[in-house]
C-alpha cells in the first residue's frame, strides 16, 4: 500500500478537500480514516468525546459518544457510552450522518466544523468548532521538525505508525451545548481535534500518547509521543510530534520530556517539557480531573483525562492527557495462566 512522502506532498500540504477519504485503489480492511473531537465543561468536571473511524474499503464506520464525569478506572462509571463497530461508512467524510445519530460537517474545511448528536437517555451534543490555527501537518517539516524523509520514517517515526500516514492535529474553540439526560451545559473550551488516514489494524495498535493543554485562545502546547511502558516511569515517553501554538501560530516541538504518574493504568497527573522550534521552554503540570477507560478498539486499552494544567507563570489552562496500548502487548506481559500439576494449581 503506498503512501505519499513529504517530496510528493509538498506542493499541497493540507487542503479544504483532505477532510474527505483518502482511501487508496488497494485498501483492505485495514485502511481507516479517523475524525477527533473532544471537548470539556472545567467548572462541571465534564469530559465529551466524539471519534469516528471509517473503513470505506469494507463499507463499515465505527462511531463512539463517551462522557467523564470523574476520574474512573472502570466503563461502568463512565457516565455515557455510545460505542457501536458495525455502522455503514458514509460516502463522505465532509458531511456525515452515523446509524446512532450523530452529524459531523465540515463547515469551512479543514479549519471549521459542526458536530451534532441525539442520543439516549435525553443526552445530545451540539457544537461549534472554530480553527484557531492552521492544520498541523506531522509530515511537512516546515511544520513538525520532527517531520520524516520517507515513508518507513514517517511511520517510524508518528506515534501511530502507519495509522498516521496523513494526520494533522488543529487546536481550536468549541461553543455550543451539552445535555446529559436533560440537563442542559453551555460549552466554550479550547481542545484539539484530528484528522487521521492510513493502514491502521485492530491488533498490536503501537503504544503511544496524545496529549495537550490550553491556555485560552492564545496559547496551547500540543503533542504526541512515544510510550515503553517497560521503562523505569522517567525513561518510558520521548517525542514524536507536537507543537506551540502562540497567537494563531503553531512553533514545531524539537525537543520533550513528559513524565506520568499512573495508578494502574489511570493517569493522575503529568509534567511535561517542552521546546519550540523558536528555542523556547515551556513547563506545564497537568492534575486529571475526569476521564477513564475508552475503548476505541475492542482490542486496545486507552486511558483518557481532562487534565487541569498550570504553566511556570501561573496560567492555568485545560487538556487531554491519553495513552493507548494493544492488549496483545499487554497480555504479552500480563496474561496469566492456571495450569494442574500433582493436584497443585499454579499460576
Amino acid at each position: 500500500m503506498q503512501y505519499q512522502t513529504y517530496e510528493n506532498r509538498r506542493a499541497i500540504l493540507i487542503k479544504p478537500e483532505d477532510v474527505e477519504y483518502h482511501t487508496p485503489a488497494d485498501a483492505d480492511h485495514r485502511y481507516a480514516e479517523t475524525n477527533w473531537f473532544c471537548f470539556h465543561v472545567p467548572e462541571e468536571k465534564l469530559m465529551a468525546i466524539v471519534y469516528t473511524v471509517a473503513r470505506k474499503a469494507v463499507g463499515v464506520q465505527s462511531c463512539d459518544i463517551s462522557l467523564y464525569g470523574a476520574l474512573v478506572d472502570n466503563r461502568a462509571e463512565t457516565l455515557y457510552l455510545d460505542t457501536q463497530m458495525a455502522l455503514p461508512a458514509p460516502p463522505k467524510l465532509s458531511e456525515y450522518t452515523t446509524a446512532n445519530g450523530l452529524y459531523v460537517k465540515a463547515v469551512k474545511p479543514p479549519r471549521d466544523y459542526r458536530v451534532d448528536y441525539v442520543g439516549y437517555d435525553d443526552t445530545e451534543i451540539h457544537v461549534d468548532f472554530k480553527g484557531l490555527m492552521e492544520p498541523f501537518d506531522i509530515h511537512d517539516p516546515d511544520h513538525s521538525p520532527m517531520a520524516k524523509a520517507t515513508t518507513e520514517e514517517q511511520h517510524a517515526g508518528a506515534g501511530m505508525g502507519s495509522g498516521y500516514g496523513g494526520h494533522f492535529d488543529l487546536t481550536g474553540h468549541f461553543t455550543g451545548t451539552l445535555k446529559f439526560r436533560g440537563r442542559e451545559y453551555a460549552v466554550d473550551c479550547v481542545e484539539t481535534m484530528d484528522h487521521s488516514w492510513g493502514n491502521r489494524a485492530e491488533i498490536d495498535v503501537p503504544t503511544m500518547g496524545w496529549s495537550h493543554a490550553h491556555f485560552g485562545k492564545n496559547f496551547a502546547i500540543k503533542w504526541i509521543n512515544h510510550w515503553d511502558p517497560g521503562k523505569p516511569v522517567d525513561q518510558q515517553q520521548s517525542l514524536a510530534h507536537g507543537y506551540v501554538m502562540e497567537d494563531g501560530q503553531a512553533y514545531g516541538l524539537t525537543d520533550m520530556k513528559l513524565y506520568t504518574n499512573r495508578i494502574g493504568s489511570v493517569i493522575t497527573s503529568v509534567e511535561v517539557y517542552v521546546t519550540d522550534k523558536r528555542g523556547k521552554k515551556f513547563h506545564a503540570v497537568g492534575t486529571a480531573e475526569a476521564g477513564g477507560p475508552w475503548i476505541c478498539y475492542a482490542s486496545s486499552l486507552v486511558y483518557a483525562a481532562q487534565c487541569r494544567w498550570t504553566l511556570d507563570d501561573g496560567r492555568v489552562g485545560y487538556g487531554l492527557a491519553s495513552e493507548i496500548t494493544s492488549l496483545q502487548a499487554l497480555t504479552r506481559r500480563h496474561g496469566r495462566r492456571w495450569t494442574q500439576s500433582s493436584g497443585h494449581i499454579t499460576s
